[in-house]
């Protein structure tokens, strides 16, 4: 069942039982309050009755000039009142054993009111009046009965009038109310229907916009219009399709680069094997290899080999960056600065380069080999990129609250291009010359990733033919 339906449905079994219940309510209250009109006004001619009763008990005597009455006396005396009263209303006298002495007019009713025990019930002391209905042939009559003692002897005395008048005006009532209610629930319905229908409509609109989201396409917007639930539903639905669009491309973005990693790693990885498994087959082939071409052959083996180790090594770094959970502690900048330092000490004398190294004492937290592999990619990087005899300076000092390193070489720069894509995995501006040099095209990658992983962020400003400056900006919040 649809939402429309169940909220149709329910709302209008909710109005129509209000409706009824209030009807119903009204009705019975109504005829509560009749019968007790009805009931005061029997109870007045009951005492009107029963006073003609005790008057002509009174009067016998008096006629009679008796002192006493005999039970046959008040039998006749209850008979004539009985049949007097017949026109007005319908009676009945009994004795204090309960048997019936005088009756008119309630052959209808008497064998209910004596088969119900209602003239046991009465009050013998004759203080209270007792009422009751009940219906015979169709008709309803409401009885009400009381104690009288007269001449020592006690008599229940029964009137009964007719009040159908009262429950037919009570069902004519019910029957108005049940058509009523019917006209009331086609009308109520209709204009429920309509209603929800009205309500919903922006539901069903979401809902299609929805399954188009849902189809990839991730550009469509919704239009933000109805009820303020409604509006929200859109917004945030649309909120959803744009960070859907946002993940969608992120990932389109990294299937691209990691195929593109993939074809550069097999491109790169590639080379070196091929020139390796060249020369060591013909090692394996050749009968007579010179000396001198040993050598030859052995050191091409040999720097393939540190290349392929390199390469690997780097790879492996980039990779595990993913996974790394790392270990920041205390570490002094300035000792990580002496130690990378000294590492460089072979990669600077084979390249007749020098390193100038200014440094305050700065503590920040960070995973210290990390952050020493970091730097040490950074100033090699520096390093090769210098002619010999010049000089590389790195420079770490606090501005406005932040750590800032900065590496500086004056080599042969970068073009604007080539900076944008300074951090992409395998990128090498001059392949050639790099390959010469042992690179991978790997070492800025992985300082990105070391970077990220300390909250800092890598800056390069190049000119060409006027050397790199490296930024490490280190937040004020890694800063100790």
């Amino acid at each position: 069942m649809k939402l429309w339906q169940k909220i149709f449905l329910s709302s209008l079994f909710l109005i129509i039982a209000a409706v009824n219940i209030i009807s119903v309510t009204i009705l019975n209250n109504s005829h509560r309050l009749l019968l007790e009109r009805e009931q005061t006004h029997a109870i007045s001619e009951h005492e009107f009755f029963e006073a003609s009763f005790s008057n002509a008990v009174v009067y016998a005597k008096l006629a009679d000039e008796k002192i006493a009455l005999t039970p046959n006396d008040i039998r006749r005396i209850a008979s004539d009142v009985v049949e007097g009263s017949g026109r007005t209303r319908d009676s009945a006298v009994f004795d204090s054993e309960g048997t019936l002495i005088a009756v008119n007019g309630m052959d209808d009713v008497l064998s209910r009111i004596t088969q119900s025990g209602f003239i046991e019930k009465i009050d013998s002391s004759g203080d209270n009046y007792s009422a009751s209905v009940y219906e015979t042939g169709g008709a309803h009559k409401l009885a009400v009965g009381s104690a009288i003692t007269t001449e020592g002897m006690s008599y229940r005395v029964v009137t009964a009038v007719d009040i159908s008048e009262i429950y037919a005006m009570k069902k004519k009532q019910t029957d108005f109310v049940r058509k009523v209610s019917v006209i009331s629930a086609g009308a109520i319905s209709l204009v429920l229907l309509v209603t929800v229908l009205l309500m919903l409509n922006p539901l069903s609109r979401l809902n299609v916009y929805t399954k188009a989201i849902a189809g990839g396409n991730y550009r469509i917007r919704i239009r933000e219009r109805g009820s303020l639930e409604f509006r929200e539903l859109a917004q945030n639905m649309n909120i959803m399709a744009e960070a859907v669009q946002t993940n969608a491309a992120r990932l389109e973005k990294i299937a691209e680069d990691r195929q593109t990693f993939i074809a550069n790693l097999s491109h790169e990885m590639k080379t070196p094997l091929t020139s390796i498994l060249g020369f060591a087959d013909i090692l394996r082939i050749k009968r007579q290899v010179s000396d001198s071409e040993r050598a030859e052959y052995a050191g091409v083996i040999v720097e393939e080999t540190k290349r392929l180790r390199s390469l690997s090594g780097k790879l492996m770094g980039i990779v595990a960056m993913n996974g790394t959970e790392m270990e920041k502690k205390p570490v002094s900048l300035q000792a990580m600065i002496n130690e990378t330092k000294t590492a460089l000490v072979p990669l600077l004398a084979k390249n007749d380069v020098q390193l100038e190294c200014l440094s305050q004492d700065i503590t920040i937290s960070a995973d210290e080999e990390l952050f020493k592999s970091l730097l040490y990619n950074i100033i090699e990087n520096a390093v090769k990129a210098s002619p010999k005899g010049e000089s590389v300076v790195l420079n770490a000092a606090m501005y406005q609250g932040d750590a800032v390193i900065t590496i500086t070489d004056h080599g042969i720069g970068m073009t604007p291009e080539v900076m944008k894509k300074a951090f992409e995995p395998f990128f090498m501006a001059d392949k050639s010359r790099s390959r010469k040099a042992g690179g991978a095209g790997l070492g800025l990658a992985l300082c990105q990733k070391i970077a990220s992983l300390h909250s800092a962020k890598i800056e390069i400003d190049s000119h060409p033919n006027e050397g790199t400056t490296v930024f490490i900006t280190i937040p004020r919040e890694e800063c100790l």
